[in-house]
């Protein structure tokens, strides 16, 4: 058994900030079993400025797009160096889901924000990001990547739920999609409410309001919801099928909350049903909106109804799973192992994902592979081994 230390980065469409979680795994690649310890975790919020550039990337055009590119990876590189230095992390690699703008793989298109190089400029490891490209060529759906890393890290429950701005479900790493929007639509419908609100803190606005019957048969009309087998959903299709039929000026927003609400806990509930297909099922629930009481109370009503259970996990588990297994999907692809699976995106096979970055430090000689496989190495050798490979 090795440990390899490493960081993951997180930056959810609920834009509600920046999570990176510094994590010791420790497992052996020949029997591929694995277990993780999170030592050192913290959510950076974006400013003001930085949320309303995030959340009109969509419309940019392509210089201001890349010039959005460069300062985000600036950003990015700016609060690791500052997370490294204040804990005095030593990390063996870092990787970075990024920010998705774009993401329509049915076109063969998605894209996040977060620039490989430009990040590695602040580090002294290897940066691996990029995971989403090479499934969507394959004709995958390049999403999502989670129930991959839920597939050696969470086996305990039957189901993983992530209530972030999109909510997702995996089933123990062999299926997962996306099934509906969540926090992206909640947070929208709650700032317009109160511009000084970037949430609704607890679903309390939502618990005042009332479900309008009308607006939840529009949602579960929507054509996504017809489709079956690996699926996944992104910020165009949100704003331009979802956001319309939500109309503050129509309805009250906290009926527009609360009937949101309603519609991501029957879809869940339905998802959940149909992927645990016995008695006495369990499932793991992370992510923001494992905050939302509103929300959670409602899930967990009509779950019981079905014996499902609802597992209570650590706040630091809801909060940093994400950003969690993806530090594993970079550590795999420094491995060389294989991180996102066909049986999740619909891609035409498993593949080993990830762009990956020198550090400031590495060079041309050995190789990028070489010189992460001898750092791993050193951590269970002998001083007269280690001379032994140095002088090979």
């Amino acid at each position: 058994m090795t440990s390899y230390y490493g960081i993951g980065i997180m930056s959810g469409t609920s834009l509600d900030g920046l999570d990176m979680c510094y994590a010791e795994f420790t497992g052996d690649p020949e029997t591929d079993i694995w277990g993780y310890r999170i030592e050192h975790a913290v959510t950076v919020t974006y400013s003001k400025n930085m949320q309303e550039r995030l959340g009109k990337a969509t419309t940019l055009s392509g210089i201001d797009l890349v010039k959005l590119h460069i300062d985000y990876s600036h950003f990015v590189g700016q609060c690791l160096e500052k997370f490294i230095e204040s804990r005095n992390l030593k990390p063996d690699f870092i990787s970075s889901h990024g920010h998705t703008v774009f993401h329509q793989p049915d076109k063969g298109i998605t894209f996040q924000l977060g620039d490989g190089e430009v990040i590695s400029s602040y580090i002294r490891c290897p940066f691996v990001c990029n995971f989403r490209s090479k499934d969507v060529s394959m004709g995958g759906q390049g999403a999502p990547l989670v129930p991959c890393g839920e597939k050696f890290l969470f086996q305990q429950t039957d189901l993983c739920i992530n209530l972030g701005g999109i909510a997702n479900v995996g089933c123990k790493g062999d299926k997962g999609f996306d099934v509906c929007p969540c926090n992206m639509v909640l947070n929208r419908l709650t700032s317009l409410y109160d511009p000084s609100l970037q949430y609704d803190k607890g679903g309390e606005i939502a618990a005042t309001g009332k479900v309008l019957p009308s607006i939840l048969e529009k949602l579960d009309e929507l054509d996504y919801y017809k489709q079956t087998g690996p699926r996944s959903l992104g910020y165009e299709w949100i704003s331009n099928k979802v956001f319309p039929i939500l109309n503050p000026q129509e309805h009250p927003i906290p009926d527009l909350l609360r009937t949101f609400v309603d519609h991501i806990t029957d879809h869940i509930t339905s998802c959940c049903i149909k992927a645990i297909n016995k008695p006495n099922g369990s499932v793991l629930v992370t992510g923001g909106g494992a905050f939302n009481t509103t929300l959670m109370l409602d899930l967990k009503q009509k779950l019981s109804k079905h014996n499902i259970k609802v597992v209570d996990a650590e706040d630091e588990i809801v909060e940093y799973k994400e950003a969690l297994i993806f530090a594993f999907l970079g550590l795999r692809s420094l491995l060389n192992m294989e991180n996102v699976f066909c049986s999740v995106t619909g891609s035409k096979t498993d593949c080993v994902s990830g762009s990956i970055h020198h550090g400031t430090t590495c060079n041309s000689t050995p190789s990028l592979q070489d010189r992460f496989n001898f750092m791993i190495r050193k951590r269970s050798l002998g001083v007269n081994e280690l001379r032994i490979i140095r002088e090979k």
